[in-house]
């Protein structure tokens, strides 16, 4: 059957929208952000407290062949409860699904810290108020991290749209190990881990934990 002329109109554009759906859909997929065009305010109110749940895409890569994807997954974290350590307050951030800790995190006025088990310290994890080069060092998994300040304030996409965060990079023996987007009312929007490869002697970006959700 011959198409009139107003029918093909409709079928161009009925493609065009399943194309910007299907565009819309790859970037959420990939950094977790379905629309990086607007500034979400944020509520200032509102803190991780216990009862919080963040929901992430979480991603593994492999460490040969281009570091192609290896998983992806959804992950809840929960603040399921407050535990003091050195008299200092964290929350216990959770996997919802194994009830494992995976942080355990506290904010002060000089920033966002975070208690390391292994050696037994609570130490400076992301710096704010911070400037652009800022330096400190922390104890992350049982041994110093050198973090340094790389960008402040930085409109960011997310799941919940486009934030304000603070971007951090940590690195041991002179080698990055940890990328961190920090927001005061979301805590961690973006963190990238880097492990060590025995075979090749070489770092790789091992995870990638991307904010989809929060609900305080």
């Amino acid at each position: 059957m011959k198409l009139s002329g107003r029918q093909i109109q409709i079928k161009k554009l009925l493609s065009l929208l399943l194309m910007s759906g299907l565009l819309v859909s790859c970037q959420k997929e990939i950094n977790g952000s379905s629309d990086p065009s607007i500034i979400v305010p944020v509520p200032t109110n509102q803190k991780p407290k216990v009862g919080t749940i963040w929901t992430y895409r979480y991603y593994t890569f492999y460490a040969f062949g281009g570091s192609g994807l290896a998983t992806s997954d959804v992950l809840k974290l929960v603040a399921k409860n407050e535990e003091v350590y050195g008299g200092d307050k964290y929350l216990n951030i959770v996997n919802q699904a194994t009830d494992t800790t995976v942080f355990l995190l506290g904010a002060k006025p000089d920033g966002l810290y975070r208690y390391d088990k292994i050696s037994g310290t609570g130490s400076l994890f992301c710096k704010a108020p911070a400037a652009v080069n800022d330096t400190y060092t922390s104890t992350i998994l049982g041994a110093p991290e050198n973090f340094i300040v790389k960008n402040v304030q930085d409109s960011f996409p997310t799941g919940i749209g486009t934030v304000l965060a603070n971007y951090y990079e940590g690195s041991k023996t002179g080698n990055l190990v940890d990328e961190v987007w920090y927001n005061e009312n979301i805590w961690i929007a973006l963190h990238k881990v880097h492990r060590f490869y025995e075979l090749n002697h070489t770092y790789y970006r091992y995870s990638t934990l991307a904010l989809d959700n929060i609900a305080y």
